[in-house]
């Protein structure tokens, strides 16, 4: 999106992704794009782009997609081009499939197509497989509760396991342990006694901070409860206090993508994540559609016994320190919803 963007919109833009003014975006992205395709014996991770346009939208001069944005997707974000009817109830179901075959079939959208204003859709998907390197044994799988905000969940499972030499972190508002996979990292954050997670996403250089604060080493031992689900979010909605829907609504200037005044009607954003014995599974894709104007040091210690029985967050990064996933466990046992 921020390729479109043009004039203040794609200054406006750039702020919000805090990304510096003589930064290429694209270029980046393609680096980037190199190092996260991954296949291999317990791990695997793929990203893919694409756009559906308006099928009297691409080349027709003077009220199309601009050329040179074009080729930018093609070049640079690798992304696949599509020139469909919207008006064809078959396109919903093609970008859904699309959306599958991506995520290896953990998430199959139902996409809404029908307004009427509607010019392009432009998508990204993650998929993300791993096995812990020092997997957790079967044996160790023992039921025990799971403290809620406003209630308590009975039998859920959990994973025990005690390791030498990993990576924590123990502050005054948080503790937090980090379990090696093949192919990245997966971070388990608790929140102090009487905080919980959105307390420490208030602060909006939370996750950045954890990032880079100096991780010391120690034994880790930690309790794990095992967990399976999908959510899907209003990005536009969700980042409403941002400044966001400001930014992309009313007059966006996207000269560099469109030969028409346009807006961001939408943004959306759906993922998986499944955690057991073997290792991490994860999916996610944002969808998003375009329409005609109308922290503290930390503490040094030796052992950390991480028991996450109750609400706590969680990070996984690949390889190459890329955050893939964010998200908050609250009820461990609201199994994933089969599609």
């Amino acid at each position: 999106l921020e390729a479109g963007a043009a004039g203040k919109t794609k200054t406006d833009l750039r702020g919000f992704l805090e990304t510096a003014d003589a930064l290429d975006i694209g270029e980046e992205l393609r680096n980037l794009y190199a190092l996260m395709t991954v296949e291999d014996e317990g791990a695997a991770e793929q990203i893919a782009n694409a756009f559906w346009a308006r099928e009297d939208l691409v080349g027709e001069k003077g009220a199309g997609v601009k050329e040179a944005w074009l080729e930018q997707m093609a070049d640079k974000f690798y992304a696949s081009a599509f020139a469909v009817d919207f008006g064809d109830p078959k396109t919903a179901e093609e970008m859904s499939r699309w959306v599958e075959e991506q995520t290896r079939g953990k998430i199959k959208p139902d996409i809404d197509i029908s307004d009427p204003l509607l010019l392009m859709v432009l998508m990204n998907t993650v998929y993300f497989k791993a096995d812990w390197v020092e997997p957790f044994l079967e044996e160790s799988v023992k039921e025990a509760d799971f403290y809620g905000l406003d209630q308590i969940f009975e039998k859920v499972s959990y994973m025990r396991g005690s390791f030498d030499r990993n990576a924590v972190l123990s502050t005054e508002r948080f503790a937090a342990g980090q379990l090696p996979l093949v192919n990245g990292a997966m971070n388990f954050i608790l929140p102090a006694e009487g905080l919980t997670p959105e307390d420490l996403l208030q602060d909006p250089d939370f996750l950045k901070d954890l990032q880079e604060t100096g991780w010391g080493r120690a034994r880790l031992i930690i309790e794990l409860p095992k967990f399976s689900y999908r959510t899907r979010t209003d990005i536009l909605e969700a980042m409403q206090g941002l400044g966001l829907p400001d930014i992309v609504q009313g007059t966006p200037d996207f000269s560099a993508l469109l030969d028409r005044e346009a807006e961001v009607s939408s943004i959306s954003q759906e993922t998986y994540i499944a955690l057991d014995e073997k290792g991490v599974e994860a999916a996610g894709y944002t969808e998003i559609m375009i329409a005609e104007t109308s922290m503290p040091f930390p503490e040094e210690i030796e052992t950390l016994n991480l028991v996450l029985n109750r609400p706590f967050l969680y990070q996984i990064t690949d390889d190459a320190g890329t955050p893939l996933f964010v998200g908050i466990v609250r009820n461990p046992v609201a199994e994933a919803e089969t599609r």
